[in-house]
């Protein structure tokens, strides 16, 4: 179907190309007819006729003329012309009124631009194959430049709505083959911006027609250079690498050339690794969030790197490589930064440091069949089933676990300070559930609002009846909230402890909880991890990585290690040379997928030694309580 729409638009382009040269000589030989029948309306009649001319569409003047020469021979015309003005300013219903009183024109020019009118309005109301009928048997037809113009642009906007995108390309081409050097620019940026309606496919094809045909395609070196153009916006908006070498490929010319004004960003995006299949040796890449959890970041870095024994010293070839690109805002972003990984011949990708990012990460890996390992777990929706993994803990779970704990303690209300809308809104699912009532949430980045007060708001938490606190997001947060409640007790006596609950990501030593507070913490296999110097470590790797790093793993720390161990073990069997065979790289692929399912580790997460049937990395969650001393 796609190669006879093809054809059938080359002969659309040959005919209208045709009749336009026709249209453009027979002008050159036939004036512009004056139709008015005494010398006053024939001035006022040149005045509109030349707004008409230049394109100015405004009712008024038209009108005027109709009042003050009713039955002037050029009354019929302006009539038209008034047509389309009330179409332009989008009174339709005035517009048909105007056009029902020239039903009875006399062939001839008036009457079909009067269905060029009538047609635009059939567009503007839904029916644009009915526009068409009454459009196409005038092909040729219509010599004055002005109107020529007219139709033909209305001719190209109607094949568009009527899906007939292949010969609207013949007519956009026509109208900029039919116009003189003074509005070619005009027109050119009328023709852009028609443009930009068109679907991808269909100028893709036609220019891949243009290329091969050359001036056998019957398609203008301005066309092809407009399709080109817009084709390298569509490839730079959505981040599309193959197509924008594709585009330079089998255009033949620069970047610039083929780009117009996206010439610059065209050439970057092709020069990039984006949508290349490669896989390199024992590659993993990481994608890192651009903006916040910079410091979470840096730490699961750093777990990597320390599973992945790296730096390695000098000399050593073999081994894993790590490679990172930053993430994007959105799925285009993501998008990107994953095929620049995938393109850099990474065999498998850490990424997901929040719901969002899991769920965007997730979706690529499903559709796209490389092995991703989610550090953060996403939504329900999209929770992998073919190629990514889950390491991340749904916060929904700790919280509620928290949340009954702190009950249990007889805690009835409680703070909650939260890093992100995700642990707002898991908090919120829990409340009903547990009888917990949370105080109105406050997120770890408030600002401080007045110079030496506190930051976060302990004395209205406790005037609220706070007995306790919920913590989730960075241990960094949990202790600045403990500062400023050390700081309100300093000054405010209690007579009774307060409960503190801290999530797996907020765990902090019971050491640096002042007294007056009972720490509540969640754990699951070494997390936290809560010595503070390396003799203090009873895991042997733990105690090693603090030893080199001098500081106490959080868990960022320990989810980036647990990722690094797994994607060691998956990437052990692949041989150390780089492919870009599509079967090879597909293989080494399935490899890597077989091998993260088989794996079976130490973890510093979980209990556990690998992931589940449902590729969700089983993690059993306890309570860990430290009762302060009196």
């Amino acid at each position: 179907m796609r190669r006879v729409a093809v054809l059938v638009s080359l002969s659309f382009v040959v005919a209208v190309a045709a009749l336009a040269a026709c249209s453009r000589s027979a002008r050159q030989a036939r004036p512009v007819a004056t139709l008015s029948t005494s010398p006053e309306a024939q001035l006022a009649f040149a005045e509109i006729h030349e707004r008409w001319e230049s394109g100015r569409l405004e009712a008024v003047p038209y009108a005027d003329f109709i009042k003050r020469f009713p039955g002037d021979g050029a009354t019929p015309l302006a009539k038209v012309y008034l047509a389309f003005a009330l179409l332009e300013s989008g009174d339709r219903v005035k517009a048909d009124g105007v056009l029902a009183e020239l039903a009875e024109l006399e062939p001839g020019s008036t009457r079909d631009l009067a269905d060029v009118a009538r047609a635009r309005s059939l567009r503007l109301y839904g029916a644009p194959q009915s526009a068409l009928d009454l459009l196409r048997p005038l092909v040729g037809k219509i010599v004055d430049e002005a109107d020529r113009e007219m139709f033909l642009e209305e001719l190209a906007l109607t094949a568009i709505a009527a899906h007939d995108d292949y010969e609207a390309l013949a007519y956009l081409d026509a109208w900029l083959r039919g116009v003189g050097e003074d509005d070619r620019d005009r027109v050119r940026a009328k023709i852009a911006q028609i443009l930009d309606t068109l679907p991808r496919g269909v100028l893709e094809q036609t220019y891949r027609t243009m290329r091969a045909r050359g001036v056998a395609s019957g398609y203008t070196a301005d066309t092809q250079k407009l399709v080109a153009a817009r084709l390298a916006r569509i490839a730079v908006e959505t981040n599309d690498a193959a197509l924008a070498r594709w585009l330079l490929d089998l255009s033949g010319t620069s970047a610039a050339q083929a780009g117009g004004d996206a010439g610059l960003e065209l050439g970057e995006l092709a020069a990039s690794r984006r949508g290349l299949s490669v896989v390199a040796g024992k590659t993993v890449g990481v994608l890192l969030p651009t903006r916040e959890l910079r410091d979470e970041a840096a730490d699961v870095v750093r777990g990597v790197s320390w599973a992945l024994d790296l730096p390695r010293r000098a000399g050593a070839s073999e081994g894993v490589r790590l490679i990172t690109r930053d993430d994007g805002v959105d799925e285009a972003g993501t998008r990107a930064a994953m095929e620049e990984l995938a393109g850099e011949g990474a065999a498998v990708i850490l990424a997901g440091f929040d719901r969002a990012s899991a769920d965007r990460a997730s979706a690529w890996s499903e559709q796209n069949g490389l092995p991703v390992l989610l550090l953060s777990s996403p939504s329900a929706a999209k929770l992998p089933r073919t190629s990514a993994y889950v390491l991340g803990e749904r916060t929904e779970r700790e919280i509620g676990m928290l949340a009954e704990a702190l009950v249990r303690h007889g805690v009835k209300t409680a703070a909650l300070v939260v890093d992100a809308p995700d642990d707002q809104a898991a908090a919120s699912s829990v409340e009903a559930r547990s009888g917990l009532v949370f105080l109105p949430p406050i997120r770890c980045d408030v600002p401080l609002a007045e110079a030496g007060k506190p930051r976060f708001p302990v004395a209205s938490w406790l005037a609220s009846g706070a007995q306790g606190w919920i913590v989730s997001g960075p241990s960094s947060c949990a202790r600045d909230v403990l500062r400023d409640v050390r700081r309100v007790f300093d000054t405010q006596r209690q007579t009774a402890d307060r409960w503190f609950g801290v999530t797996l990501e907020s765990g902090i030593p019971p050491a640096e909880v002042p007294r007056g507070i009972a720490l509540v913490s969640a754990s699951a296999g070494l997390v936290p991890i809560v010595a503070t110097r390396p003799e203090e470590a009873r895991e042997e790797d733990v105690r090693a990585f603090m030893e080199r790093f001098g500081v106490r793993p959080s868990y960022w720390t320990a989810i980036g290690r647990d990722a690094g161990v797994l994607a060691r073990a998956a990437l052990a069997p692949l041989p150390p040379d780089t492919t870009s065979d599509l079967k090879s790289v597909t293989q080494r692929r399935a490899i890597v997928q077989a091998g993260l399912s088989a794996a079976r580790v130490r973890l510093w997460t979980t209990d556990d030694r690998g992931f589940g049937r449902d590729r969700i990395l089983p993690r059993a969650l306890r309570i860990a309580t430290s009762i302060p001393t009196k």
